[in-house]
């Protein structure tokens, strides 16, 4: 047999010492990578560092800052849930908001359109899925049970399965809702409102939902005083669509309206404003109006946004609002639709409210301001966060 072929290996080779001019070059590659490294981290160090001076410091824990609660607010409203929960110090200054939001309810107009005075229970399934939702997030952020509390207002004063709602909301939910009068609910707007103006001696605080209206300002010694009464946008659309000699349950919208339905509907509401007496701090505090600091709260679907994008103005004033009124008449609810308004078969009615208080009081101007609705205030109101509420 033939031998196999021999098998040549390389011989090794004693490595080459790099040049002078290479060890240069790598010396100054290492050393370019080095300093290129350190800019980069020094440069995301900075942006770092500017995040944190724009986003604020992280959201403190309860433990983190003593005897502060973390609270979760509700409002239910005659037209909107709304829900704010935020970190709150043992002198009811509010530390952290880590939520806020609302939903819309139209528990009024459900109210407005009912034959027997009691909500119904497509409207109350609707709320009470809300309610769950806003209770499931307050949760998440870590509130207990006995920190969901909140207020409901005029529709659940009004209707007769109002306080029956209430208490299976609480049952289902755990969520502790207590049904106040007006003069708590005008308190409690006005702490709202008042963190928007640095005159509260001079300061009125406006608030108006689905189904009433408060003014509140202080009325001496630090006490609030309230004015309010049983009419709001709900309210005002039933009247409206009432005075065209349609039936509320069966029709919801008063669009378009003639020049003669808005004159008929601002006598109307005028006439119920007039109802309610004006009392005595009021009256000497709109002596001046011009002094007079209104500040109005609401959320998206509030009647005072829809006045601001109507006039076009914010501050907007008397006369601009009767303009506003008058050149939106005929309109219907596809083109106030086509306007961006919100809940557009109500656009008319709440503008002629607004517009029928003011001229009633003689309010000149109006400072709208976002909000909540009066979920600010529900946090930091001690007798709502009292261990016996």
């Amino acid at each position: 047999l033939a031998s196999p072929p021999p098998i040549h290996l390389p011989l090794p080779t004693t490595p080459q010492r790099p040049s002078p001019m290479e060890d240069r070059v790598v010396a100054t590659a290492a050393a370019l990578t080095t300093a290129r490294i350190g800019a980069l981290i020094g440069i995301s160090c900075a942006l770092h560092r500017a995040y944190r001076r724009r986003r604020g410091p992280p959201p403190a824990s309860p433990a983190a800052v003593k005897g502060a609660q973390l609270r979760a607010a509700f409002d239910v409203g005659s037209g909107a849930t709304k829900m704010e929960v935020a970190l709150v110090s043992s002198t009811q200054r509010i530390l952290k908001v880590l939520f806020s939001e609302q939903q819309e309810v139209l528990y009024s107009h459900d109210l407005a359109s009912s034959e027997n005075g009691e909500l119904g229970q497509d409207v109350l399934r609707e709320g009470l899925k809300v309610l769950r939702n806003f209770r499931d997030v307050a949760r998440k952020l870590g509130c207990a049970d006995g920190q969901l509390r909140g207020i409901a207002t005029a529709v659940f004063r009004k209707a007769a399965n109002g306080a029956q709602f209430l208490t299976k909301i609480q049952e289902e939910l755990g969520i502790s809702l207590r049904c106040i009068d007006q003069n708590l609910e005008g308190e409690i707007g006005f702490l709202t409102g008042k963190a928007f103006s640095s005159a509260p001696d001079n300061l009125l605080v406006w608030d108006s939902g689905g189904g009433s209206f408060q003014i509140s300002g202080l009325e001496g010694k630090g006490k609030v005083g309230m004015f309010g009464g049983a009419i709001g946008s709900s309210i005002a659309t039933e009247i409206a669509v009432r005075l065209q000699g349609k039936s509320f349950s069966r029709c919801k919208t008063p669009n378009p309206m003639t020049r003669e339905h808005v004159s008929r509907l601002k006598e109307a509401v005028a006439k119920e404003v007039k109802n309610y007496e004006q009392p005595t701090w009021l009256q000497s505090l709109l002596r001046d109006p011009s002094q007079v600091h209104v500040v109005a709260i609401g959320g998206e679907t509030c009647a005072f946004r829809q006045c601001a994008q109507a006039t076009k103005q914010n501050p907007f004033t008397l006369e601009v609002l009767e303009k506003a009124i008058d050149e939106l008449c005929e309109g219907s609810d596809e083109k106030f639709r086509s306007m961006g308004f919100l809940q557009e078969s109500m656009v008319l009615p709440k503008l002629i409210l607004i517009y029928s208080v003011m001229k009633c009081l003689g309010i000149v101007k109006v400072k709208y301001e976002k909000t909540n609705g009066s979920a600010r205030g529900v946090l930091i109101t001690e007798e709502i966060w009292k261990a016996d509420s």
